[in-house]
């Protein structure tokens, strides 16, 4: 058996669940792994494992061990200003973001975002000697950022990152533009500034949809319009627009069905390879 556990800052991973150990969904638990123990709440159980196990879980979660647990979360907020403190003197090119004091009390981390490497092995001594443990550098990334954050985006729903997303897809402006959406970024932007992970949820759709276009801005060749290009396709409705040279009503745009579309295509219809305009962009 295997379980999804998620932690402080909603991270989440798979750990192995012993035969002989009995937990429950939607409880915490005790689990260790290559940084030592730490609680986490069991979100659910599988039988079988979907990815690697980073460790085990150990047993149920005991009232003294939320307790422990409570008293580590007062720890970090008291151990917030000294650590920010500290940073500072080190004039090193980083965001402090978080600190975690880990259950076994052994070992803290602290999180920080950089542009750059850093070199922070004296930054490491100077918080060991003041808080006495062992001190662990996290680098992540803005996104990481906002997921350790929480929020609510412009849907109204709590934000992906931090309800379920544990990988992070890597989003271009091709992806808006295959969806035909905004390129203004306050609106295709999360809290974290960067595209929103959810303009992935349904790029399968348009990538299966979008065989049954042309592509646009394909230059078409007909007998009764004479030439012209594709300048809108609506995958909603199954519509294509051409734009002709030689039409004059409503600018020469006339608008096809699909089916209209591939029952001319096929008999009058022949595409032009763009040449001429593919050679001026690559100059």
């Amino acid at each position: 058996m295997f379980g999804r556990v998620e932690f402080r800052g909603y991270d989440r991973a798979l750990f192995e669940i012993p035969s002989n150990i009995d937990v429950e969904e939607g409880k915490y638990v005790i689990c260790q792994h290559e940084q030592g123990l730490d609680v986490g709440f069991l979100l659910k159980i599988y039988p079988h494992d979907y990815e690697k196990p980073i460790g085990k879980i150990l047993r149920k979660a005991t009232d003294d061990d939320m307790r422990l647990k409570r008293s580590n979360q007062i720890k970090e907020k008291e151990s917030y200003g000294p650590a920010m403190k500290k940073i500072e003197e080190s004039n090193l090119s980083i965001k402090f973001v978080d600190l975690e004091i880990h259950f076994d009390g052994q070992h803290m981390t602290f999180y920080f975002i950089s542009e750059r490497r850093v070199d922070f092995r004296q930054l490491v001594k100077s918080l060991a000697s003041f808080f006495h443990t062992r001190i662990r550098m996290k680098q992540i990334g803005i996104r990481d950022h906002a997921k350790r954050i929480g929020g609510y985006g412009p849907c109204g729903q709590e934000m992906c990152c931090k309800r379920f997303l544990n990988n992070f897809e890597a989003i271009t402006l091709q992806t808006l533009k295959d969806q035909n959406l905004s390129m203004t970024p306050q609106k295709v932007s999360g809290m974290c500034g960067r595209l929103m992970c959810c303009l992935m949820y349904e790029m399968d759709f348009y990538d299966e949809v979008s065989k049954k276009f042309p592509p646009l801005n394909t230059h078409v060749s007909t007998d009764k319009y004479g030439e012209g290009k594709i300048v809108k396709i609506d995958i909603y409705n199954d519509r294509v627009t051409v734009q002709y040279d030689k039409v004059e009503e409503n600018g020469g745009l006339l608008t096809h069905t699909l089916d209209e579309f591939n029952q001319i295509k096929k008999k009058k219809w022949s595409f032009i390879p763009k040449i001429n305009e593919n050679s001026e962009e690559e100059k």
